[in-house]
């Protein structure tokens, strides 16, 4: 009986011991203390960084910890990577991290610069057949796999945020938008009640973005501030929603205000506020 009983314990120690190690492991490496340097590049590259609490900046400045330790940066066609270039990266994707529970993208492992705009080969099949051509692009995700980023068009967007456009925010949505085991447009939400209102308002701003895709702008209809790229699909749609969410989140709030609630709402973030708009007195946001 003894000897049953150890072998029970036995049996729970190995099944709760690395759960216990990736938890602590986890805390430990979010405990750690940026540089000064660090710090400083991070005040850089995120000015929402200043219009936090100290909650959040702390929360943020623990996920980038995790982040610089746990990825690894690769440069490609003959870029240096440098601290910058990494916590620069670090602080959009982790900026999309805040308030939600999570382990800091457990499933990425590297990240490839391109010191600009690269040529990317794509393959698309149509039941047997199978096409190749080559695109240029500034960056990618793959599905459980590495995030791919051009660095040039990053420090473009970074310079002009009032485009809209931030590639590493673009990329890494679709990293959280695969969270759930797929790249759908609905992202994982803590309680299976969070996104009652998501398919809808999705739905909804989806359709007006492809209709505006392929018609422009039509009489009486408002404008849109969001990139049409995203009208492609339902994944590429809250890709470019969130960009617009972080980098122009005023223009957003007041042309999408339905479409503002729910992503504020997910990322438990209201950026407008932040940023010196005034708050949206709407219920539930």
């Amino acid at each position: 009986m003894s000897a049953f009983i150890a072998i029970i314990l036995l049996a729970l120690a190995i099944w709760l011991i690395p759960i216990h190690y990736r938890r602590w492991r986890i805390n430990y490496r979010r405990a750690q203390v940026l540089t000064q340097e660090q710090l400083q590049l991070l005040k850089e590259a995120l000015p929402l960084y200043h219009d936090l609490n100290s909650g959040q900046q702390k929360e943020l400045r623990g996920n980038i910890a995790l982040f610089l330790h746990d990825k690894e940066f690769v440069g490609c066609e003959g870029l240096q990577v440098n601290e910058k270039m990494k916590v620069t990266i670090a602080a959009h994707a982790c900026l999309l991290l805040l308030g939600r529970k999570n382990e800091c993208y457990p499933n990425l492992y590297t990240l490839l610069l391109y010191p600009d705009t690269y040529v990317a080969q794509e393959t698309h099949r149509e039941g047997y057949i199978e096409t190749h051509k080559h695109s240029a692009r500034e960056g990618e995700a793959h599905y459980r796999g590495p995030v791919v980023l051009s660095w040039g068009d990053l420090e473009e967007d970074l310079e002009f945020p009032q485009r809209g456009h931030n590639v590493a925010l673009h990329e890494f949505a679709h990293k959280v938008d695969e969270e759930d085991g797929y790249f759908d447009g609905r992202p994982l939400f803590e309680k299976s009640n969070d996104g009652d209102n998501w398919a809808a308002v999705m739905s909804q701003e989806f359709h007006r973005l492809r209709q505006k895709a392929e018609f422009g702008q039509l009489p009486g209809d408002s404008p849109s501030v969001l990139d049409l790229y995203g009208a492609q699909s339902p994944a590429e749609f809250f890709a470019v929603a969130t960009e617009s969410f972080y980098t122009i989140p005023i223009a957003m709030r007041s042309l999408h205000p339905e479409l503002y609630r729910e992503l504020s709402r997910f990322y438990r973030l209201d950026p407008a506020t932040l940023v010196g708009g005034k708050a949206d007195s709407s219920p539930g946001l």
